[in-house]
């Protein structure tokens, strides 16, 4: 996979009109399996000269989220949220993300960000061992995506299965 893969809109004319050295930052292998590091590196790097495309924080607190580094993946989470409400069109007015205007009948573009990073935050939550958070911040969720388009059902799953075990007598 190439940097660039991230982008699913970056235009060809947008590649080759870029500077130089962002055409040879997007053209790396980016291999978060074998060399993580760099992986990381790379991303950073990226995000420094694209700070607007958001494509590569989710792909950096996912990374984060997987290694167990809580903290860095949720001040990315939060800052996507933040950036993709901002774009959206709304201010979120709690901490769980619930915005007003209601559900997103299309998730696309930034309310897909928005909703993939509310999906994001629950499960970080849930790896850390916050159930309750992670459920208030599924139900924001659930409210915005009926229709589940992001697929938090799946998170959903995991905490009612996290919360069964912490509340079976064997624990």
């Amino acid at each position: 996979m190439l940097l660039s893969d991230l982008f699913h809109e970056l235009s060809e004319t947008d590649r080759l009109t870029a500077p130089d050295s962002l055409q040879a930052l997007l053209n790396e292998p980016l291999d978060v399996t074998r060399d993580w590091g760099r992986a990381e590196h790379l991303l950073l790097s990226a995000q420094a000269q694209l700070p607007d495309r958001l494509e590569i924080s989710v792909a950096l607190y996912k990374m984060y989220a997987y290694t167990n580094r809580h903290h860095e993946a949720l001040t990315l989470i939060d800052a996507v949220l933040s950036q993709a409400a901002q774009r959206a069109g709304f201010d979120p007015s709690d901490g769980t993300g619930k915005a007003p205007s209601g559900p997103f009948t299309d998730a696309t573009g930034d309310a897909r960000h928005y909703l993939y990073a509310l999906k994001a935050k629950a499960f970080v939550l849930l790896r850390r061992g916050d159930v309750d958070r992670a459920f208030n911040v599924l139900d924001a969720l659930q409210s915005l995506d009926p229709w589940d388009q992001v697929g938090g059902s799946v998170v959903r799953d995991m905490a009612v299965q996290v919360r069964a075990a912490k509340e079976s007598p064997l624990n």
